[in-house]
C-alpha cells in the first residue's frame, strides 16, 4: 500500500481508538448525560478495522439490554436508517443472533411500493432509509428486497420536477414525490452543505446491485445517479455529509475504472485528513460542539476511510 493510502488508514484507526474509549465496562455505549442511541455505527466501524473484541462486547450488550422481540432496538424508536447501520455491522461480524432479528424489523418496514420510511410509523418514505436498507438486504441475500428498493429510488429520480433541486421524500399512500410544502426535503444544487447522502446512497445501491447481478441496467442507473450527484455544489466531496458519496464513488471506480470517481474518493479522504480533530473526531462548524457529533462522525468516517482505502489499494 502506498504511503498516501497508509496515512488515510492510520487516520481512521485514530478515529477508532477515540470511539472505543467511550465504551463502558459492561460493553455498553450509554452513560449518564449522554444520548442512548450513539452506538449504531460502532460495530461496522470497529469490525472493518479489526477491533473485534470491543465490537463483540457491544453486540452482547445490545442483545442483552435493548434488542426487542420484534427485532427493533429499543433505544432507536423505529429508526430504519440507524438500525440498517447496526444490522450491517453485526452481520459483517458474523453475529447473526443480532442481525437476523434486526433484518426482520427492516423487512417489516418495507411498503408495497418498495420504499421505507426513516421511522417505521412515518407517512413519508425517504431515500436515505430506503437505499441503506436495500444495501442491508443485499448483505442478507434478499436480492428481491434490494431490487424493490432500487425501483423505488428510480421512481424518485424520474419524478424530479425541477432541474436545480433533488427531492427525496415520497408519500407512502400513492408513491408520489413529496414537493408540496417547506418540509418536503430537497437538495439545492447551487448551495453548499446539502444532504448529499440522499443521492449518494441510491448511487451506492445501484453499484452494489450491479456487482450482485452483473445486470448492465444497474450500471447505467449508477451512472445516472453519479451524474445527478455531480450537479451538487463544489463541496459535494468536501463536506461532513460527503462520506456516503465517497464510497459510492469508490464502488463506481471498482466497477468501471472511471478515474474521475477515483479522484473524487481521494478528494474526500484528503478533506478528512485536513479536518480531523487531534483527539480523532470530526465536527463541521455548523454542528453543535458536543461529544455526540465527534463520536458519531469518527465512527462513520472510519467506515468510509477503510472501505475507500481498501478499494483504492486493490485497484492500484
Amino acid at each position: 500500500m502506498n504511503v498516501r493510502l497508509e496515512r488515510f488508514r492510520e487516520m481512521g484507526l485514530k478515529a477508532v481508538e477515540f470511539t472505543v474509549g467511550f465504551q463502558q465496562p459492561d460493553g455498553g455505549y450509554v452513560w449518564d448525560g449522554f444520548v442512548p442511541d450513539a452506538y449504531h455505527k460502532q460495530p461496522y466501524s470497529w469490525g472493518v478495522s479489526g477491533v473485534y473484541a470491543p465490537a463483540h462486547k457491544l453486540l452482547n450488550w445490545v442483545k442483552r439490554t435493548t434488542l426487542q422481540p420484534t427485532g427493533g432496538l429499543a433505544d432507536y424508536r423505529g429508526d430504519v436508517y440507524k438500525q440498517s447501520w447496526f444490522f450491517q455491522g453485526a452481520h459483517r461480524m458474523g453475529r447473526v443472533d443480532v442481525s437476523y432479528p434486526i433484518m426482520e424489523f427492516l423487512l417489516s418496514c418495507q411498503t408495497p411500493c418498495g420504499g421505507l420510511p426513516h421511522f417505521e410509523k412515518d407517512e413519508r418514505l425517504r431515500s436515505l432509509a430506503t437505499a441503506w436498507a436495500g444495501i442491508s438486504a443485499l448483505y442478507f441475500g434478499r436480492l428481491d428486497v434490494a431490487e424493490r428498493t432500487a425501483e423505488w429510488c428510480v421512481r424518485v429520480l424520474e419524478q424530479q420536477p425541477e432541474p436545480e433541486r433533488f427531492f427525496y421524500f415520497q408519500t407512502e399512500r400513492d408513491g408520489r414525490l413529496w414537493t408540496a410544502d417547506p418540509t418536503a426535503g430537497a437538495i439545492d444544487f447551487d448551495k453548499p452543505k446539502q444532504p448529499y447522502w440522499e443521492i449518494g446512497l441510491p448511487w451506492m445501491l445501484m453499484g452494489r446491485l450491479y456487482q450482485a447481478t452483473s445486470d448492465e441496467r444497474y450500471l447505467d442507473l449508477a451512472e445516472r445517479f453519479y451524474g445527478v450527484y455531480m450537479k451538487c455544489h463544489d463541496d459535494r466531496f468536501t463536506y461532513a455529509g460527503s462520506g456516503k458519496g465517497s464510497l459510492a464513488a469508490a464502488i463506481h471506480y471498482l466497477n468501471t475504472g472511471d478515474i474521475r470517481a477515483r479522484d473524487a474518493v481521494y478528494t474526500f479522504l484528503e478533506f478528512l485528513l485536513d479536518t480531523q480533530y487531534p483527539e480523532g473526531g470530526w465536527r463541521d462548524e455548523t454542528e453543535p460542539d458536543i461529544p455526540l457529533i465527534y463520536i458519531d462522525h469518527a465512527a462513520e468516517f472510519n467506515v468510509w476511510i477503510q472501505e475507500d482505502v481498501n478499494i483504492l489499494a486493490a485497484m492500484e
